[in-house]
């Protein structure tokens, strides 16, 4: 259902983007919001597998993918499901 929480074994690294640290990259793997807003999102970027840069956490959420900057209400950042990586954060 569209919108409501999952819950999360600790077997899974995949996370909400909520339960993630500043600084950390990740692959968004999978998104609970509802098809209007999943629209939007892929027009910014955010599409499954696509790599991020969490910026800023708590309201609002800052990401930055393919180079740019995005904020993201604490609402739609909590339905988004990313996998944290093993990857240095330097610039090119």
């Amino acid at each position: 259902m569209p919108g409501a929480k999952r819950e999360f074994s600790p077997s899974t690294s995949w996370r909400p983007l909520t339960q993630v640290a500043e600084g950390t990259v990740a692959l968004l793997r999978d998104s609970n919001v509802p098809a209007d807003d999943q629209a939007l999102l892929k027009a910014l970027g955010l599409v499954p597998d696509r790599r991020l840069v969490v910026c800023k956490t708590g309201a609002p959420w800052i990401v930055e993918v393919l180079g740019a900057r995005i904020g993201l209400s604490e609402s739609i950042a909590e339905l988004l499901l990313v996998e944290p990586i093993d990857e240095p954060l330097g610039r090119p």
